[in-house]
């Protein structure tokens, strides 16, 4: 065998033994994880809500904390909407809420919710709702709608805050009388909210105060 071949021989099994050692390492190299998904991380301003948040019969779709449902839903069809043929929403006043309700090591989040007749006063609100959104499986989607259990006739409606934590959400219920200003209401409750089978169901609210019964 010439000088040149028994050369040639022994750089081949070099390249052939090292290609070799390089597939299989690749084979053996563990596979990197995808990145999750961090709920901490939304842009708030531009979610979409469940139509349900404000009666809508279909999704609704935040620009900059603000959208525009129309028609008006029936449950409004007769209160003053200052010639305007819709509801407004308007989110992201408050900060959002997070807790681990799954229990899951993840964390959830709600998002508050203020249906009103575009007038631009607190007397032009007609609901107060969270919506809860988790981001379990890599993407956002809605675990459900926190609202007011307790809501008295031809008054303002009930105003919410919320604490997450495993298995349920506890909502504080400031509710109005027929003798509160708009700036005051004096009614106080709690709904805890329990979480199973991936579903949020409120429990009978506990009225801790009644509202007042004298006019200011």
């Amino acid at each position: 065998m010439s000088r040149l071949r028994w050369l040639l021989v022994v750089v081949g099994a070099i390249l052939s033994s090292s290609a070799a050692t390089g597939f299989g390492a690749e084979r053996s190299r563990p596979a990197v994880a995808a990145s999750s998904f961090d709920i901490h991380k939304v842009d708030w301003a531009s979610v979409t809500l469940p139509g349900a948040a404000c009666d809508a019969s279909k999704p609704i779709r935040l620009h900059h904390g603000r959208a525009f449902v129309t028609p008006i839903p029936r449950r409004w069809s007769r209160d003053s909407f200052y010639g305007k043929r819709g509801v407004t929403v308007d989110s992201g006043w408050e900060a959002v809420v997070f807790g681990d309700l799954a229990g899951s090591g993840e964390d959830d989040a709600g998002l508050n919710v203020n249906c009103n007749n575009g007038g631009g006063t607190a007397d032009g609100a007609l609901l107060y709702s969270w919506v809860i959104f988790s981001g379990r499986g890599g993407r956002l989607s809605v675990v459900g709608i926190v609202t007011p259990q307790v809501q008295p006739h031809e008054v303002l409606p009930t105003i919410l805050t919320i604490a997450i934590a495993p298995g349920k959400i506890t909502a504080h219920e400031s509710f109005y009388g027929p003798h509160d200003a708009t700036c005051c209401s004096t009614g106080r409750a709690t709904t805890t909210w329990t979480y199973a089978d991936e579903a949020l169901r409120p429990g009978v609210p506990v009225i801790t105060k009644h509202p007042s019964t004298t006019p200011p």
